[in-house]
């Protein structure tokens, strides 16, 4: 029997990558348990999946009784995986990110089986850059990682991040009069934007405004009084369908919403989240903008809402003028499943 075991877990970015390739996988006859954490969005994402919540915590901490905990909670988590292997021993091993990928992959080496990873931003993560030294094969996103080891370059294969199959090209349009807007900050929502969509809600710079926004479990919605035709929602389920209904979009760049942008081939303004490990949202947003043929603005870490709401308001005056450049051919969708597919095949003795 063809079994995978597929890991992540922490943000949608990483989930919906181990989705995207269990998909792939699912569809050529191989049977997939996924390993992901405890967070609301795990068991949110994860629901109508054959999936296993363990309790492991990051070891990137200052407290040293929290280190010392997350330490005894991932030696739980290691025994428990290992249990699991012993009993019924996967074929091979993909971890898509997050820190919940650090005991199952351990525990795969030191159990010989075959394992892959899967480094979705411009700057490698800190449990990659650990795991890169035991994984059989290494897949980025992006030609040029920062922090991978020219050592581990043997191991590196450039594929892009792999998208579930849900998200697809959408046809060129004609921009019909009311701007369509559609905002999200990831799958935990994103405060800075939210406060300046509040304002434009407010003060909209242009007549005749559509605004569909994706605002996180934990915010709380004002209510506005306005003229733009507002609709606030705590997540989207279906990304595809506000994809074919805007003109324009207003994001973070992680990895997952950067490869959704470039199928989508929308004129995009990028809010890279200023917190975000090794400033690797910025990087995400800078070689996407740098490899697009239509408009992709990127409001730059530091600045003040006054500064971010101006470059905001400027980006839908310019839409509303027909202004942004859009792009003149439709885009061939995303491969990276099957190239991963592929390599994976290839190295097992599958191909």
């Amino acid at each position: 029997m063809k079994y995978a075991v597929l890991v992540a877990g922490g943000t949608g970015g990483h989930i919906n990558a181990a989705l995207a390739v269990g998909e792939a996988l699912t569809s050529e006859g191989w049977t997939i348990q996924y390993i992901t954490g405890k967070r609301p969005l795990d068991y949110k994402l994860f629901k109508d999946c054959h999936a296993l919540n363990i309790d492991s915590q990051p070891l990137r901490t200052n407290n040293p009784v929290k280190l010392f905990k997350n330490i005894l909670l991932n030696i739980k988590s290691f025994i428990s995986i290992f249990r699991l292997f012993r009993s019924k021993r996967p074929s091979l091993i993909v971890g898509a990110g997050g820190y919940v990928c650090g005991p199952t992959l351990l525990v795969g080496k030191l159990l010989s089986i075959p394992i892959f990873i899967i480094e979705q931003n411009a700057v490698m993560g800190l449990t990659n850059k650990i795991l890169g030294w035991i994984a059989d094969k290494i897949f980025v996103h992006f030609s040029e990682t920062k922090g991978l080891s020219p050592s581990l370059a043997r191991k590196v294969v450039v594929v892009g991040n792999p998208t579930r199959k849900s998200i697809a090209p959408v046809p060129l349009k004609n921009f019909g009069g009311e701007l369509k807007v559609l905002v999200f900050g990831g799958s935990l929502g994103a405060t800075q934007i939210n406060n300046v969509i509040f304002d434009v809600v407010k003060n909209a710079p242009v007549s005749a405004l559509s605004i569909r926004h994706q605002v996180g479990s934990s915010q709380v919605i004002p209510q506005i009084e306005s003229k733009v035709n507002y609709l606030a929602t705590p997540y989207i389920d279906d990304m595809q369908k506000e994809y074919e209904w805007c003109d324009v979009i207003i994001s973070r760049a992680g990895a997952s919403s950067v490869s959704e942008l470039a199928i989508i081939k929308k004129p995009v303004l990028i809010f890279p989240y200023p917190a975000a490990t090794d400033n690797h949202q910025l990087y995400n947003a800078q070689i996407f903008k740098a490899e697009s043929d239509f408009t992709v603005e990127i409001a730059e870490p530091g600045l003040t809402h006054d500064e971010y709401l101006r470059r905001t308001q400027e980006f839908l005056v310019k839409a509303s003028r027909q202004e942004l450049k859009y792009t003149q051919k439709v885009s061939a969708g995303n491969h990276t499943c099957d190239d991963i597919l592929r390599e994976i095949k290839t190295h097992v003795g599958m191909a």
